[in-house]
């Protein structure tokens, strides 16, 4: 386990250096390099998802990698490619089960167990024709979202309660299960309209109908600095996913301490919140998929 644990810190440390550096805004790096480069994806020719799509996000926007595939040296090597002598390899984590047997009960049940591997980037290798792995493995899980083509279709279509009025205020109140949000003409920009209100809907996907995430009670508090790391994140990937320009709340700067500190005190706490986040993110794209299925189907 100690390998997974020094993949997390690790990762955890980088986190907390682009908050450190970047402010409030730390997910730009992640967001550009994605969109310039696409989304991580395996020598096997999968996107990668989750921890290890946020994670390989976050060395190409460090490393400037042009590319965005990874594989391990023996992938590598299979293609008849070999990684460049001195090159640092990159954690990712895989999840298998093993099935264990309880002794009072005899009950069967079924444990995960991470395990950590290191990849190294297509700009790391030699000799690579463009070729990919092709045979069948479990090791990785297949991205399958469906596509949303702009920020305002995506809204036009989640079935989220959304009201727009003239106040200053944007939040998502689990107990009427709605969001407010300040009319769009009250944004200095779209970037900052986009940021706020898919930052919300991430929130909205928290709900015990829908992901049943904590939300936590008060400013400070574990659960509070979690969901809003989880917020921030899915926002992210939501604008990445459709291709607009979000920048955070201008009070998301409050946060920062309470997320350094959060990840400092549990390095398992990024692979956790990347993970919820893209599942969120998911989930928005899927629901507002099903709503414009319906409209056109009537």
């Amino acid at each position: 386990m100690s390998k997974v644990h020094d993949t997390l810190t690790a990762v955890s440390a980088l986190v907390i250096g682009m908050m450190e550096e970047h402010g409030a805004n730390w997910t730009k790096p992640w967001k550009d390099a994605v969109r310039n480069a696409g989304d991580p994806v395996s020598a096997k020719k999968r996107v990668y998802t989750g921890f290890n799509r946020f994670n390989l996000g976050l060395v190409m926007a460090v490393s400037g990698f042009q590319s965005p595939v990874f594989g391990t040296f023996k992938q590598w090597r299979s293609l008849g490619a070999n990684v460049k002598k001195g090159s640092t390899g990159f954690p990712v984590m895989f999840y298998s089960t093993f099935k264990v047997e309880d002794k009072q009960t005899g009950d069967s049940k079924f444990i995960p167990c991470p395990k950590a591997f290191t990849v190294f980037n297509a700009d790391q290798v030699e000799n690579w024709n463009g070729n990919w792995i092709t045979e069948d493995t479990s090791e990785e899980a297949i991205q399958e979202w469906e596509d949303v083509q702009t920020a305002d279709e995506l809204l036009a279509n989640v079935p989220a309660s959304i009201t727009y009025v003239n106040q200053n205020r944007a939040f998502y109140m689990p107990s009427s299960d709605a969001i407010t949000m300040p009319k769009r003409e009250q944004f200095v920009d779209a970037s900052g309209f986009y940021g706020t209100v898919l930052h919300e809907l991430i929130h909205w996907t928290g709900h015990e109908s829908r992901e049943n995430r904590q939300f936590g009670k008060r400013f400070g508090s574990d659960d509070y600095a979690f969901e809003e790391l989880i917020a921030e994140l899915g926002a992210a990937m939501l604008s990445n996913h459709t291709k607009v320009d979000a920048t955070p709340r201008e009070d998301h700067a409050k946060y920062l301490n309470n997320w350094i500190a959060c990840l400092k005190d549990d390095p398992k706490a990024i692979s956790k919140a990347a993970s919820l986040a893209e599942k969120a993110s998911a989930f928005v794209i899927k629901s507002a998929s099903q709503t414009e299925a319906l409209e056109v189907a009537a």
